[in-house]
């Protein structure tokens, strides 16, 4: 089935947002029948063998197996989150999957100190690389804010891209008085759109459970509609398709790129 080229309602109003706030990405400007899987704040920290995060990539496995098009996701790691001998990291990719960087602890970094940040970075990167030995392209902050000082680290992190990750809906998935697997597939299926960014949980048992359940029914939902499901850097990439260059804050690629609300230099005191 040919994907659907009637953007949801709400796409407007993304658009917007995206324009008003240019340094992260909130969707690839795109016609292609693609969007972008995301995955934060695995793994589950305390959980032995990683079980719980199994539980979403074994969704993913037993869904690619009679898929006619194999589905792929970025797992953004916290990596305070990791324990002791795991190989959580590399069994994600090799099952086809993208690694990227949520940052040391589940925090606020647009409330740090910029040295702060950068210590918030750099010490997951670190950790990260040295255990996949591949670099990484993408961060995303707790909570998807940001400020000035982090997007210039990041422009200066080497093999990162220059926008910040962010999705294409607010995620209620971790809220536990409203969160289910059929309220989180229906919620997501409203933002089936090219070039969107969806955005689902791990990082405890009850989310990963949550995010186990819902997968086959959102990814049924998306093939139906004729879209495919890749991961972050695949979507990206593919703006490259027919154009000689890379889609930036200053060079955006057709309509204004995705980018994120740019919260004014960590303030002193967190907002009421």
């Amino acid at each position: 089935m040919a994907a659907n080229a009637m953007a949801p309602p709400h796409h407007q109003l993304l658009t917007q947002v995206a324009r008003m706030f240019p340094d992260a990405l909130f969707y690839a400007p795109t016609k292609a029948p693609l969007v972008a899987l995301t995955i934060d704040d695995v793994p589950t920290p305390g959980d032995r063998d990683d079980a719980s995060t199994r539980m979403i990539l074994d969704a993913l496995d037993t869904y690619n197996r009679t898929a006619a098009q194999p589905v792929h996701a970025t797992f953004f790691v916290i990596t305070d989150h990791l324990n002791p001998g795991s190989t959580i990291l590399q069994d994600i990719l090799a099952s086809g999957h993208e690694i990227a960087n949520h940052g040391t602890t589940d925090t606020t970094p647009a409330m740090l100190q910029p040295a702060q940040f950068a210590r918030h970075f750099q010490e997951a990167h670190d950790r990260i690389t040295d255990l996949i030995q591949q670099p990484l392209r993408w961060y995303r902050p707790g909570r998807g804010l940001y400020n000035r000082a982090m997007v210039d680290h990041i422009r200066l992190a080497p093999g990162y891209e220059s926008l910040v990750a962010l999705a294409s809906m607010i995620p209620f998935d971790t809220m536990r008085s409203l969160s289910t697997p059929h309220l989180n597939t229906w919620y997501l299926a409203q933002f089936i759109f090219p070039g969107a960014i969806f955005v689902i949980h791990g990082g405890s048992m009850e989310r990963c459970v949550q995010t186990a359940y819902a997968l086959p029914t959102l990814l049924a939902l998306i093939d139906r509609q004729g879209y495919r499901a890749v991961t972050l850097s695949e979507l990206y990439d593919s703006l490259l398709i027919g154009s000689s260059a890379k889609p930036t804050a200053e060079t955006p690629a057709g309509p204004p790129p995705p980018r994120p609300p740019q919260p004014p230099v960590p303030p002193s005191q967190p907002p009421a």
